[in-house]
């Protein structure tokens, strides 16, 4: 990721995602079974292993009830309803 200025936005989403796992207590498994998202994509978002793609992201915030987007104040399927 180094070089490129996507890149903070992708750390800012995992950055946001570890603070909202953190304030309810939830374990990977735990955040997979809200969210349909297979926990080593989760792992690898917190990791900064791969960049999630938009339904991985819409998915999290919905499953977890949080905006993940720098800047959003709901889940963007919220925002775009």
């Amino acid at each position: 990721m180094v070089g490129q200025p996507q890149a903070r936005v992708v750390q800012a989403l995992a950055r946001a995602l570890q603070a909202r796992l953190d304030e309810q207590g939830l374990t990977l498994r735990q955040a997979a079974a809200l969210t349909g998202v297979n926990r080593q994509a989760i792992a690898n978002l917190l990791a900064g292993v791969n960049w999630p793609d938009v339904i991985t992201i819409s998915r999290i915030e919905d499953g977890l009830g949080v905006a993940l987007w720098p800047g959003g104040t709901v889940p963007a399927s919220v925002a775009a309803g």
